[in-house]
């Protein structure tokens, strides 16, 4: 029988449902001149490897429920020499609906703890891509500072809705995670903490704010003033989520499209998001935030540099030299301040629309030169809806980074790719 989009597949008297999403896409992007890695800079166009998301969703009881998303993600697992064509748990955990099981009755309101795997990041309002599950993103990919993630933890969230009134909603969540989609347990690996409040009004107005915080320093063992990162865990939302725009000198799951100059080890982020979303057709959001830590990436003799990606010859800044990743930091505070705006407009109602997102990321770090140090990205797009299960999308990106600015191309990118997507 047929289910329409907005109905999940159902099974076993509703008990459990069902969800396959696939995803392919095309790009014809070259990085600019002054790349760190030139052979990024003329690089052919094709196809990336195809997406996939089984998603099932498990009611156990009135109060319980169970997720579970199985992803084939080559820019979450492709690390295997891009062989790993294997299903991978991307995202699961229970829910407890702590009203029901308490027996404790509130009209228009709800409090539920899960645990498992959390997901979580300091935007909010706009799409989030992860493998296929693209739909509900305007555009492609996420964002230069979108510090999105899953880990390991916790979550209590409280939301109230009213039926009258300027506010008509408003929810706060907080949680707590170990910075590992695995398992971490080596001496003093900290905790990432996160709190977040959301308020929405009558006519389609939106406003949250977002904090996290992380304590993983005191893994670190410094020597001269230098400590190493191997075997230290860092936070997982320190680059955010991975993308969908590849370069041929990277593996698929790097994240080397984002600003790459905090180590995420003391993290912190705050972020203040706002929207006008009038209806489904028209979206306006503006998101300003700040993420800080106590340390700064360096290379061998203790030189500050501006991320974890930078020019060297033998570990040591120069700009002249072949390219190196930072894997060593020193006590000094790293910062980045940005900004982002994103539009979506349907031009056909529930079937064409246009898109756009600019974003800009300052790295004002203490012991980076302040000159240069900025990072743009511009997202033009139109997204098309073959039929209620299929959308398509093109994009145009162009991305500028400046010597001191914590990118990690080297000098930006441009190009166009496409997305074609089907959920049932």
């Amino acid at each position: 029988m047929y289910v329409p989009p907005s109905e999940p597949n159902e099974f076993l008297d509703g008990r459990v449902q069902v969800n396959f999403l696939a995803m392919q896409n095309y790009q014809a992007i070259q990085a600019k001149d002054g790349a760190f890695r030139p052979e990024d800079e003329t690089q052919s166009d094709g196809f990336g490897r195809l997406r996939v998301n089984l998603m099932f969703k498990f009611k156990i009881t009135e109060n319980i429920t169970a997720d579970i998303d199985i992803a084939e993600e080559p820019n979450d697992f492709g690390n295997n020499g891009d062989r790993d064509f294997s299903f991978h748990q991307d995202f699961a955990g229970v829910e407890f609906d702590m009203f029901g099981l308490t027996g404790y009755e509130k009209e228009n309101a709800s409090l539920i703890l899960r645990v498992g795997n959390i997901g979580a990041s300091p935007f909010q309002f706009k799409g989030f891509q992860d493998g296929a599950d693209n739909q509900g993103n305007a555009l492609i990919g996420n964002g230069i500072n979108d510090y999105a993630t899953a880990e390991n933890g916790i979550q209590l969230s409280y939301t109230e809705t009213f039926d009258s009134g300027i506010l008509r909603s408003y929810n706060v969540a907080g949680h707590m995670t170990t910075s590992s989609f695995g398992e971490a347990f080596q001496e003093d690996r900290g905790y990432n903490y996160r709190l977040q409040g959301t308020l929405e009004f009558e006519g389609g107005f939106k406003a949250g704010l977002n904090f996290f915080n992380a304590n993983q320093g005191e893994q670190l063992v410094f020597e001269n003033g230098l400590a190493s990162l191997d075997g230290v865990t860092t936070t997982n939302y320190r680059f955010g989520d991975g993308e969908n725009y590849n370069f041929s000198a990277s593996a698929s799951s790097e994240r080397d499209t984002h600003v790459g100059a905090l180590p995420g080890l003391n993290q912190s982020i705050m972020q203040l998001n706002l929207a006008y979303q009038p209806s489904d057709q028209t979206s306006v959001i503006l998101m300003l935030g700040k993420a800080t830590d106590d340390y700064t990436f360096a290379d061998v003799e203790g030189n500050a540099v501006a991320g974890i990606t930078y020019f060297g010859n033998e570990g040591v800044l120069d700009p002249t030299g072949t390219t190196f990743d930072s894997n060593q930091v020193i006590e000094a505070d790293s910062s980045v301040e940005y900004w982002v705006v994103e539009a979506q407009q349907y031009i056909i109602p529930e079937k064409l629309y246009v898109a756009a997102r600019y974003a800009e990321s300052e790295n004002t770090s203490d012991l980076i030169e302040q000159t240069d140090n900025e990072v743009t990205r511009l997202q033009v797009s139109a997204g098309y809806w073959i039929n209620d299960r299929t959308l398509w999308k093109v994009e145009y990106v162009d991305q500028d980074e400046g010597v001191n600015s914590g990118g990690q191309i080297g000098a930006g990118f441009d190009g166009l790719t496409s997305e074609i997507s089907v959920k049932f």
